[in-house]
């Protein structure tokens, strides 16, 4: 019994491990995300910056900024979904703690409970022992008064018989 416990254990363990690293991935790309968007919008400022100085360009260089804000909102709705992602599982986690530790002291009352089970057993059995040895002393004084009586009758019957048969 104790080794489905410590199994029980060992995948809730694996299972919450399995989902801390699955949030940690999240949070990494996470920060991946916030740096592309930072690393967009330093883009952009050069873009600006070229446009200024290259006239000829201005078209090209206004294109590629509209390019980069559709990546940046891209970028930052995906950011949005991430976040939306890592709260879910942060939610999901608690939920997982939460029900890990009920699961703990489940595991603790049910210890409990065959350790008692364990030490009424341990009772019953010197019970059962102790009981059988007074039947058995019972049964051996059965024994003894059966064969008294049957000395007895037989005595009583010689006696009977010397005594109808003296007369």
């Amino acid at each position: 019994m104790s080794n489905r416990l410590q199994d029980i254990q060992v995948e809730l363990r694996s299972i919450l491990d399995a989902r801390l690293a699955e949030l940690t991935k999240v949070i990494s790309e996470t920060e991946k995300t916030t740096r592309d968007i930072v690393s967009a919008e330093l883009e952009i400022a050069r873009t600006t910056q070229a446009a200024e100085g290259l006239e000829s360009e201005a078209e090209r260089l206004k294109k590629d900024a509209a390019s980069i804000r559709a990546r940046t909102a891209d970028i930052t709705k995906s950011h949005s979904k991430r976040v939306e992602e890592r709260d879910l599982l942060k939610l999901e986690l608690e939920g997982l703690e939460k029900d890990g530790s009920e699961l703990r002291k489940e595991v603790t009352s049910l210890e409990k409970k065959v350790k008692r089970a364990e030490e009424r057993s341990s009772k019953l059995a010197a019970d059962k022992d102790n009981l059988e040895s007074k039947l058995k002393e019972l049964r051996e004084q059965i024994a003894k008064m059966k064969k008294l009586k049957a000395d007895l009758m037989s005595s009583m019957r010689g006696n009977m018989s010397e005594l109808t048969g003296g007369d």
